[in-house]
């Protein structure tokens, strides 16, 4: 017989202090309401994970654009402005995990472990939804962190 996991897997847990920080300031923002509002992102220069952090905004045809990035999570996401100078999400797997923030319209983490040449990175990614007091989400805050590099 198959034990089911425990409650609270460690892996669906934030593990990065910087992250646990911006969940943090992200429960005291929204407040009593189900998102914090986009403008409380300006007051974020001050928390240590503010290199570690886009900012991409909704477009009406679903796509998601950068309007800020962090230069730690620009080396670690590896993004690349388009011909036209902006800078769209194109990754699949990044593309549902900030669907499923729209989606649920409440925090998503995820812990990635992926394989990259001879070494193994771990990393923390959270996504947090921003937009008004009635519930529209307009903007989705990411921040990434490292856990661990290990060679394969």
């Amino acid at each position: 017989m198959i034990k089911p996991p425990p409650l609270g897997w460690l892996a669906d847990e934030i593990q990065a202090p910087s992250l646990l920080e911006l969940n943090a300031w992200y429960t005291a923002a929204r407040g009593a309401n189900p998102l914090a509002p986009v403008d409380a992102v300006g007051k974020l220069t001050a928390l240590p994970a503010a290199d570690d952090l886009g900012l991409v905004e909704i477009m009406p045809d679903g796509s998601y654009l950068y309007r800020q990035i962090g230069p730690a999570y620009a080396k670690l996401s590896e993004l690349r402005p388009d011909a036209d100078g902006l800078t769209r999400e194109t990754r699949a797997v990044m593309r549902q995990h900030l669907d499923l923030a729209c989606s649920e319209a409440k925090p998503f983490h995820v812990s990635i472990t992926r394989w990259d040449g001879p070494r193994i990175l771990q990393y923390d990614r959270l996504i947090l939804p921003l937009g008004d007091a009635g519930g529209i989400i307009s903007h989705l805050l990411i921040g990434e962190a490292f856990l661990r590099v290990a060679r394969g």
